[in-house]
């Protein structure tokens, strides 16, 4: 029989708004902090997945919620988190994990592409923290985590405009980091590596996966890995730590290439 999930944990009772919580990392993310404890909203364009994710948590006894959203609209943002206020009552913590990118060469961008990838990866999500700012502010304690990746650090080719913006998130995260430590308001940013989820399968080819998996010391992640570190940050565990960027990465950061002299 499939053990269900209890309302004890790291993040019992804690609300929760996850960004792009229908697939992947964002899932992988809802799934872990229910079994935490948690009461997840899952904000996500792709209504039809949140559902489906919100009916899994809610099958193991936990307390969920799907809202649909477009982080290219600052208003849908707005609606979202009232919605989820109406409904909980509070926001505990908020996970920006929303995220889109594909692959060119930097001078075969177009502007419509530039615009989009900036929005969905950086306005969104300071667009949402701006929304769940004046809550946590009231009760003066919250916690955000920022979803980066290795392109917060390193730029990664043919992706300039989702470097730029992932490096915009790192600046972010620093930014409300000292902004909102007078309220309690813990802001920090996981950045990940080479991750099998179905965004990097759909915007890459196999021979990218392949790559990236030799690069890496540990091999491919996996979204539970990512979830377990959001746990962290978000739980009373971290409540000394701010304004960092953690690498959860299998060791690429570390290293100029994990398998150069095999």
């Amino acid at each position: 029989m499939e053990e269900k999930f209890t309302n004890s944990g790291r993040l019992s009772d804690k609300v929760a708004i996850v960004t792009g919580g229908a697939s992947g990392i964002g899932e992988g993310i809802c799934m872990e902090f229910a079994s935490q404890g948690a009461i997840v909203a899952i904000a996500d364009m792709n209504y039809h997945g949140a559902v489906r994710v919100v009916k899994n948590i809610q099958e193991q006894g936990c307390q969920a919620l799907a809202v649909e959203v477009d982080l290219t609209y600052q208003k849908q943002i707005m609606e979202a988190t009232a919605k989820v206020l109406e409904h909980f009552s509070t926001i505990d913590i908020l996970i920006n994990c929303a995220g889109w990118s594909c692959f060119k060469a930097a001078h075969e961008f177009t502007v419509e592409e530039w615009e989009k990838l900036r929005t969905v990866n950086l306005d969104g999500p300071w667009h949402f923290c701006q929304a769940v700012m004046p809550e946590m502010m009231k009760k003066r304690r919250g916690k955000i985590v920022n979803i980066g990746s290795i392109a917060s650090i390193q730029a990664i080719p043919k992706a300039a405009p989702y470097s730029i913006a992932k490096h915009g998130i790192a600046g972010l995260t620093r930014t409300l980091a000292v902004d909102l430590s007078p309220y309690n308001i813990n802001v920090n940013c996981i950045c990940p590596g080479p991750v099998e989820t179905p965004l990097l399968i759909k915007a890459t080819k196999p021979e990218f996966m392949k790559r990236s998996a030799e690069r890496s010391p540990l091999g491919l992640g996996k979204p539970s890995d990512i979830a377990k570190a959001a746990v962290f940050l978000s739980s009373s565990d971290s409540d000394w730590i701010t304004g960092v960027l953690l690498p959860v990465d299998g060791g690429v950061t570390a290293c100029i290439r994990a398998h150069h002299y095999e």
